[in-house]
């Protein structure tokens, strides 16, 4: 009886050492798993640099001549185009409001707090003085916009 009692407080030791390891090894994932969301959720910082883009001016047109009060300022209309994997660099549009029209592919707009937006072909989208973002083309093939704006450069 004596055997007995002791193989049961043996077996009770072991189950209960056993379910303090597998509550430590559920804690340690638990953890580790959370770190490692994080990890993916991370904003990654925004571009300071351009990669993969060309810009093409099409036409630009002085307003000063036309309009007194924008002189030294132009209407200008380019091209731009994105490869796979390019995009230009986080910038303002104040004192520069455009509209972008895509003209090919899908484009994908994002803000410093996070948020992205994607712009398909067809397209058209306002630019204004609150406008803080960058673009990024996550697509396979080149992604082309039109741009019209009211600048400072011809």
């Amino acid at each position: 009886m004596k055997q007995i009692l002791q193989k049961t407080i043996r077996k009770g030791a072991f189950m209960k050492q056993t379910l303090v390891m597998l509550a430590v090894a559920s804690a340690i994932g638990i953890a580790l798993g959370m770190i490692g969301s994080q990890g993916l959720n991370a904003q990654q910082p925004p571009p300071t640099t351009v990669k993969g883009q060309t810009q093409k001016t099409l036409a630009s047109l002085p307003l000063g001549p036309e309009i007194p009060e924008l002189q030294g300022r132009y209407l200008r209309a380019r091209v731009n185009t994105y490869e796979p994997g390019g995009h230009n660099a986080l910038h303002s549009h104040k004192d520069r409001p455009v509209i972008v029209y895509i003209l090919q592919g899908t484009l994908t707009s994002c803000s410093p707090d996070g948020k992205c937006e994607e712009l398909h072909e067809g397209q058209a989208i306002p630019e204004g003085k609150d406008a803080n973002h960058w673009v990024e083309n996550r697509g396979t093939r080149p992604a082309v916009n039109l741009v019209v704006d009211i600048s400072k450069e011809p």
